[in-house]
Formats: structure tokens, C-alpha cells, sequence
């Protein structure tokens, strides 16, 4: 059995491990960019909100304003750091899986190796049999 295939395989799923790690880093900067993001707009929220009430009405207006656009990104930025999180979440899943597939490749190959070092070492004990025997029959012969 020739172990060609079995390289290509192992090497396929440590580039498929690789590319999850790659894509678990950047799902993970997004999150964590997300929980970032939603610390400002509280912080900017927070900050509206203690802002004193606008002596006009139309101050007053635009103080309400901004506040609801502030509440609304704020909002915004939750929802996205819930998916970023969830997003996150499948990609560990998704280098779990790779690494497993690696493993059993490697598990595979080894098994293959192993399997073909015991062949080999059977045809070699076969040969120094077969040696043996024939040094015996010309011993018996010569005798």
C-alpha cells in the first residue's frame, strides 16, 4: 500500500487545523472588538444621559435625540457582540473538528507505517529463513 495519498491527506487536514486557528484568531479580535465597542457607547450613553436638560426647547429636542441614537447604537452594538460571540463559538467548534481530522490522520499513517515496517521486517526474516534452510540442505548435502 503506498502511503502517498496518506501525506496528502495529513498534510490537507494540518492546513485545514491551520485555517481554523486562523479564522478562530480573527473571529475572536471581532468579539472582543464588539466588547469594545459596546463599552464606548455605554460610556457614551452614560455621559448623554447626565448631560443637565437644555435650557430651549430645541436643545432639549436635540439633547433627546442624540440620546435615543446613542441608545439605539448601543443596542446595535450588543446584537453584534452576541453574533461575533456566537460566530467565535463555532469556529473553536470548527478547529476541534479539524484538529480530530488531523489526529486521525496522523493515527491513520502511523497505523499504515506501522503495518509496512512489520511487512518489511517479515520479508526480510523470510529471506534469512530462507538462507538458513539452504545453508542446512548444502550442509546435509556436503555431509
Amino acid at each position: 500500500m503506498t502511503t502517498k495519498w496518506l501525506v496528502s491527506l495529513l498534510r490537507a487536514r494540518q492546513l485545514q487545523e491551520d485555517a481554523a486557528k486562523l479564522d478562530l484568531a480573527v473571529a475572536q479580535r471581532r468579539a472582543r472588538s464588539a466588547r469594545d465597542r459596546i463599552r464606548y457607547d455605554e460610556q457614551r450613553l452614560e455621559s448623554l444621559v447626565a448631560a443637565e436638560a437644555q435650557d430651549s426647547a430645541p436643545a432639549f429636542v436635540a439633547a433627546a435625540v442624540a440620546l435615543q441614537a446613542a441608545a439605539a447604537t448601543h443596542s446595535a452594538s450588543i446584537r453584534m457582540a452576541e453574533h461575533a460571540a456566537a460566530v467565535a463559538v463555532d469556529r473553536t467548534d470548527d478547529l476541534g473538528e479539524a484538529a480530530r481530522a488531523r489526529r486521525t490522520a496522523e493515527e491513520l499513517n502511523e497505523r499504515v507505517s506501522a503495518a509496512e515496517r512489520r511487512r518489511a521486517l517479515l520479508a526480510q526474516q523470510r529471506e534469512l529463513d530462507e538462507v538458513a534452510a539452504r545453508v542446512a540442505r548444502e550442509g546435509r548435502l556436503g555431509s
